[in-house]
This record gives C-alpha cells, structure tokens and sequence, in this order.
C-alpha cells in the first residue's frame, strides 16, 4: 500500500508545487489541508478509518493555528501522536523548529523546497515509521502469545476447590498472583489416593518464560508421579521418595540450571496427619483459632534441581480438628513497597493473626490482597502464592 502524505500550507502555491513534487517522487497518495484545523480534522479523519497519514508535511507558520499548535495538540492525543510530522519552515523560523523538534517532530524542510532533500528526508522518515510499525506489529504478536501463555498457565493449576462434606472434613482454597506475564510459582492440590491430598506450593529460580516451562516441567512431573507411585503401590510415596524422583528428573536437561524450591505433603484427612518434606522454601504456618500463628519448625533441605545425589528429610505434624495449614512463596514476605522496604515476615504474622478464624478461601485472598495493595501502583518484584487449608469437623 502506497505511503499517505498530508501536506499543510495557508499558501495555495506552496501546497500546489510541494504536491507536484511529491508525485514526481513517486508519492501518489496525497493530501493537502489549507490550515491548522483542517489538518487535524484530515489526520483525525484519516486515524479514524484506521489508514493514519504515514507522514505530515506541516508549515511552521500559519494563521488561525499555528504548526506548533497543532503538534501540541497531536502530542496530547495518544493515538494521533504516533502520526509522523515533517515542519516546513523558512530560514528565519529555526527557533520555532527546534520547539517543533521538542513536540515530536520527525524533521524539517527548509523553502524554498530541494528536490534532493525532499527525497532524503522523506524517505528516512518514511523508514522510520515502517520500522516502528514492524517493531509494533511483532510486539502486539508477542503481547498475544504471553496473554495466551498466562492463560495456559494458571490453567495448569486448580482453580476450583472440592466442597467439604463428611466424607471430606477439609476446606482448601488457594491464589497465584504471577508478576509478570508468566511466572514461576507453582501451585496443586489433588487426591493422591483415597482419603489422602496432596498439596504444594512452589517457587522457581529466575523470572518470565524460563521459569514458566521450569514451573510446568515441576508441576506436571510432581503429579504424575505421586499418581503413578499411587496406582502401582496401592498409597502416595512417601514424601521424601518423590522429592528423589522430583530432583533426579529435573537435574536432568538442564543446562541454565533452573532450580525450585518446593513444599509437599500428603495429609490424611481422616488423622490430620500431614507427612511432607521442605526443598528450601519458606517455611509453612499453622493456625489454631485464638492463638498465634506458629511457624512449622524444621530444617529445609536444598532446593530441587541443584545437585542430584541430595537426600530430603521426611517431617510430620499433625493438624487437630479446626486448625489451619497456609503455605506461600517468599513473594509475600519480600514484597517491596513504594519506598523499597519489604512488606516482611511480621506483618505476614499480623494479617494470619487476625485471620485465625477465617476460612482458607478468605485466608489465601486476603494474604495476597494485603501484599499487592502495600506494593502499590509498584510493579511487583516477584509472584505471589497462597495455599491454605483448615481440617473440620466431620
């Protein structure tokens, strides 16, 4: 498609010789406009339709608006802003043209017009612009494809909580917050076997898309082998029997050496016996109605992926009826706010605190709400994971 020029001159001869020109170049596709406003309502016109001028040849000096009253008036609209603007001025405007410059101009013709610097100067802002378009047509497509990925990701984990009932005395609820468009939690929750969940929360090494296929590579291997080890033996691993196969399998193929630190347990939801081992994550919190927020006391082991020969330690608490088990990723503790302090472990405290009596769904959004409102109109630094789940009554 030919390249649309708009040119704009109170002087008829002045658009009338500059046009001729134009189509002696090969410039087929032009428009003239006999002042300011007639100019913005053609570029607008033009924006509209969806073909915007690729440049504008735009004469410094005019009555009624001048052309530096129109690029401010372009600069202030963020869609006629991207519309390159070429000033044509005379030898004693160049002051005016360097404020021009300042609003955004691409450059300037000086009259009377060269056919030569016509030619140069117009087709480098012409290049200009198809290259800020290819860079923007390439970055609509990759915004898409992360959009689409995001979407793919947090479909990898559950969204949907069974309803307790007497035969499932346990409530579970849980939120993944990715600070950017895919991240490097992880989260699951599933029956491993009759009577017996699964539940982990993760957090990957590094940001964005490599940690986003290490986080799937986890979660899809963490599954697969609980239920595997499940269907053959009759009963889940134990928990130090899958960290093995997690850390053997994921050692492997791994050349940027990723790594994840990782919480998993099986609690059998008839005892309250929840049997798990700790890859170097943060610590999980239990939660007793009335009293403090204790934090789980054991010593983690190295995290997944690192070295491949490490052992994990089997540890167990037993969760009386009524009492809460909340996992989370160090995004929540290490959340930065607008002037860089951290959103810390003690505050942490204060918010489960006060959430001693809440069900896990109000717990794990309540969490992640606190933490993204102290960050602010801050991006966040990293990805923030909640896990909680409270046994019942039966």
């Amino acid at each position: 498609m030919p390249p649309g020029i708009l040119v704009v001159d109170d002087n008829a001869d002045n658009r009338d010789v500059l046009t001729r020109r134009l189509r002696r170049l090969g410039y087929a596709e032009v428009d003239t406009a006999a002042d300011g406003h007639e100019a913005l309502a053609a570029i607008a016109g033009k924006s509209a339709q969806g073909t915007p001028y690729d440049t504008v040849l735009l004469d410094v000096m005019m009555p009624g608006l001048t052309g530096v009253q129109v690029l401010e008036r372009l600069a202030a609209d963020a869609l006629l802003s991207q519309t390159p603007v070429i000033m044509i001025s005379a030898a004693t405007e160049i002051e005016t043209v360097v404020r021009c410059i300042e609003l955004g101009a691409e450059d300037y013709l000086p009259k009377p017009f060269n056919p030569t610097l016509l030619r140069a100067r117009l087709g480098a802002v012409l290049e200009k612009k198809r290259l800020r378009d290819e860079v923007g047509r390439q970055l609509r497509h990759l915004e898409n494809e992360l959009a689409e990925a995001r979407r793919q990701q947090l479909s990898m984990v559950p969204t949907e909580f069974p309803e307790p009932d007497p035969n499932h005395p346990v409530a579970v609820h849980a939120v993944m917050h990715p600070a950017r468009e895919v991240g490097g939690d992880l989260y699951d929750c599933f029956e491993a076997a009759p009577g017996v969940l699964c539940v982990a929360v993760g957090d990957v090494s590094g940001k964005g898309m490599p940690a986003a296929l290490f986080m799937a590579r986890t979660r899809s291997l963490l599954r697969a082998s609980a239920l595997q080890h499940a269907a053959s033996h009759g009963a889940p691993p134990r928990p130090s029997e899958l960290a093995a196969v997690l850390n053997r399998e994921l050692c492997k193929n791994n050349p940027i050496g990723n790594f994840v630190t990782l919480v998993l347990g099986f609690l059998d939801i008839a005892t309250g016996r929840f049997a798990f081992f700790n890859a170097g994550h943060p610590r999980p919190f239990r939660l007793t109605r009335g009293t403090a927020p204790q934090e789980v006391v054991t010593r983690p082991g190295p995290p997944l992926g690192i070295l491949e020969d490490v052992r994990h330690a089997d540890h167990e608490i037993v969760l009386a009826i009524g009492e809460a088990l909340i996992l989370m990723t160090d995004g929540l503790p290490e959340m930065t706010g607008p002037d860089d302090s951290f959103y810390t472990m003690a505050r942490i405290v204060a918010d489960l605190t006060a959430l001693s009596d809440a069900p896990p769904s109000a717990i794990a959004t309540t969490l992640a709400a606190n933490v993204l409102a102290f960050a602010g109109a801050r991006p966040a630094a990293d990805d923030v994971t909640v896990l909680a789940l409270r046994r019942l009554e039966s």
